[in-house]
Order: C-alpha cells, then sequence, then structure tokens
C-alpha cells in the first residue's frame, strides 16, 4: 500500500479537518441559529458545548477501542456517524433536536480525532512520520481556524443549514477514500478487557465540571 500513502493522508487528513471544522463552525452562526430556531440563549449555547464536550469526553475511551478492534474499523464507523448526524443536524426542527444532533455529531468527531494518528503512524514509514502527523496537524488547526468565518459565508449565502449540509458531499469522498485505501490493521492482542466503568467515570468527571464551570452562577 506504499503508493496509495498520499490518498491514506488524504482521507485522514480530511476527517480531521472535518471534525474540528464542526467544533468552531457554528460559534459565528449561533445568533443566526437562535433566531431561526426561537431559541433562548442558554439553550442554544449548548450546540457549542455539547460538541466539545463529548470530543473531550470519549478520544480516550475510542483511541483504546482503536486499539482492541482495529483503528480503520473505528474510523470509518466514526466517518459513518459523522456524515449522518450533519444530515440529522441540517434538518434539526428545534434547538433541542440540534444539540442532540450535535452529540451524537460529536461521537463520530472523536471516532476520527482519536485513531488518525495511528492510522498514520501504522502506514507510512519512521522518516515520514514526523511530516506527515505535522500535516495531519496542520489540517486539524485549519479546521478551527476557517470555522467562524466559512460558516459566517455559508449562513449568509445558504441559510444556517448549510453549515452542516457540506459536510455531505466531503465527508462521503473521504469515506471512499477511507474504505478503499485505508489497510485493515490487525486488532492489538491484550489481556486486558475495554475500561467501560473508567471510562464512564471520566465522562461524567467531565461533564459534570463542564456544568459547574458553566452553571455555576446560577
Amino acid at each position: 500500500m506504499k503508493h496509495h500513502t498520499g490518498l491514506i493522508l488524504a482521507a485522514v487528513g480530511t476527517g480531521a479537518f472535518m471534525s474540528a471544522l464542526d467544533g468552531s463552525v457554528v460559534n459565528a452562526t449561533l445568533p443566526v441559529i437562535r433566531r431561526a430556531l426561537g431559541s433562548d440563549v442558554a439553550t442554544i449555547e449548548w450546540v457549542v458545548t455539547v460538541y466539545l464536550l463529548v470530543v473531550s469526553g470519549l478520544l480516550l475511551s475510542f483511541g483504546r477501542l482503536g486499539d482492541l478492534r482495529g483503528h480503520k474499523r473505528i474510523y470509518v464507523l466514526g466517518f459513518g456517524i459523522f456524515i449522518a448526524s450533519s444530515l440529522l443536524c441540517g434538518l434539526a426542527p428545534t434547538a433541542g433536536a440540534l444539540v442532540a444532533g450535535r452529540a451524537v455529531q460529536a461521537v463520530g468527531g472523536a471516532m476520527l480525532f482519536a485513531n488518525s494518528a495511528a492510522i498514520l503512524t501504522t502506514n507510512f514509514p519512521p522518516e515520514r512520520r514526523g511530516r506527515t502527523l505535522g500535516l495531519q496537524a496542520t489540517m486539524t488547526y485549519l479546521g478551527l481556524m476557517a470555522g467562524p468565518s466559512l460558516g459566517g459565508l455559508l449562513a449568509s449565502w445558504l441559510g444556517w443549514r448549510a453549515i452542516f449540509y457540506i459536510n455531505l458531499p466531503i465527508g462521503l469522498l473521504a469515506l471512499a477514500l477511507s474504505l478503499r485505501f485505508i489497510p485493515a490493521d490487525r486488532p492489538v492482542r491484550q489481556v486486558e478487557r475495554f475500561d467501560l466503568p473508567g471510562a464512564a467515570a471520566f465522562m461524567a468527571g467531565l461533564t459534570l465540571l463542564l456544568l459547574a464551570l458553566n452553571r455555576g452562577h446560577a
């Protein structure tokens, strides 16, 4: 698969860009979304907050799950979840439905984030790994930086729902590249099982901390 390393990087880089982009793309459009859905400020803020919370809480768990079940399997599943939930976010009739869709979208984003580096290090030789991981990090930061500007542009031209619909064609292309060119990897055989109680405790602690910071004044 050495002659396909460029396409592997394209697939993984697109996933990194999209998952980072959707962490920041709604920031500039929150007032527009709030007015369109008739929501209050406290509720609509969760469109951003729930994405960051779920991604942060599940990164370690999905990285470990990739070790146990195969990084490509989790990565491709994450892409499917991300694309489907982007459609749900675009179709959301209420603020609550949008927040729920963003939570599901964040699950897919966490799967992409957690397994992309492992896929790259497995499929690139040691002398190219540093540059490859640097390019992946560049795509991540480009997504974070481009999000507010791109979100505002799409919302002004096509409406706020376009910031989610734009993920569909790009995501489907990247998913096709991932399925075709990322080699299947063998899960690591280890005696330990997935630490579900530990993952749940980490997620619960992070959620409580965020709630305290976000709603502590009330």
